[in-house]
């Protein structure tokens, strides 16, 4: 019996070698691309083959999956054709992944992750906008050009992420550009991508925030480069001394006390005529701690 034909076909793990990740269904069919692009090259014909081969480069969990679907049948005794051909086996395995056929690629689903995702993160900077229009583009322009939605549609979804904040700069903008619109009729993607890129300009062009980093809500209006995150700026706040409770309280009491040595001195002083000068004579010495050599104004007591 004729054995399948690996010789000019990469070992499972090789660098060419194709790949499948359960766990990312729309890749499923990239990888049957770059498995049939091999097929091509290496010369390999016949289904049994194929399908030997599709089943090499998954891990194991997966290759048994796709061992047990009907449409992958052994040789039979007679070493006649299959009766299921590589391509019913194909189709069966796609259709145990969700999101992996063609006419279920995206749904509404989808784009509404997409814009809650943007709308949670308050989109501050020029990188978080371009995340945020790459994504939802991707995805809204399949369910347009499949009917699923409309233009006004898509571009009434595509609002609703920018947030209140941004929203609100974006609509400023677009009112002295775009005098045209009706009140009432929705702007174009395009044009609040334009006015979006305006308001932003200068900003960070990394799209940290779109994977978790939150933003402080800022009152709307125009932005200036002064409100903007700019290159280097820190996102987190400094951090703070821990405060020393003993050694704060014994620094009060200290000054209460000096405090009160003072307001002391000066009552005792100025009981004689309610003047601190009341023409006593001098004494060479200090007025608060009643040494000679120095003067109140030199005394490292009252210090």
């Amino acid at each position: 019996m004729a054995q399948p034909h690996y010789s000019s076909m990469p070992a499972r793990g090789h660098g060419t070698a194709p790949s499948f990740n359960p766990s990312k269904p729309r890749e499923l069919p990239r990888y049957f691309t770059e498995l049939e692009f091999l097929f091509a090259s290496c010369g390999v014909t016949k289904s049994a083959e194929k399908k030997a081969l599709g089943i090499c480069y998954v891990d194991y969990n997966t290759s048994e999956q796709w061992l047990s679907i009907l449409e992958y049948q052994p040789y039979n005794d007679s070493q006649l054709a299959l009766p299921y051909s590589y391509d019913n086996w194909k189709r069966a395995v796609i259709s145990l992944y969700p999101g992996a056929d063609a006419a279920t690629k995206y749904s509404m689903a989808d784009l509404d992750q997409i814009m809650g995702e943007a709308a949670r993160t308050d989109i501050k900077t020029i990188g978080q906008f371009a995340d945020y229009y790459r994504k939802f583009y991707q995805v809204s322009k399949w369910l347009t050009d499949s009917g699923r939605i409309g233009s006004l549609e898509r571009d009434r979804f595509f609002q609703n992420g920018l947030g209140p904040s941004l929203w609100s700069n974006i609509q400023h903008r677009l009112s002295i550009v775009e005098r045209d619109v009706r009140p009432g009729d929705p702007y174009t993607m395009t044009q609040m991508k334009a006015a979006a890129e305006f308001v932003l300009h200068g900003t960070n062009t990394s799209n940290t925030s779109m994977n978790g980093t939150k933003y402080s809500q800022q009152t709307p209006g125009l932005y200036t480069r002064n409100d903007m995150p700019y290159f280097g700026q820190s996102e987190t706040a400094p951090s703070i001394p821990p405060v020393k409770i003993e050694e704060t309280k014994k620094r009060f009491a200290d000054m209460d006390h000096k405090l009160e040595t003072i307001l002391a001195t000066l009552q005792k002083l100025t009981t004689n005529g309610g003047s601190i000068n009341n023409g006593a004579p001098r004494t060479g010495r200090c007025l608060f701690c009643g040494k000679t050599g120095h003067t109140i104004h030199t005394c490292y007591e009252a210090d």
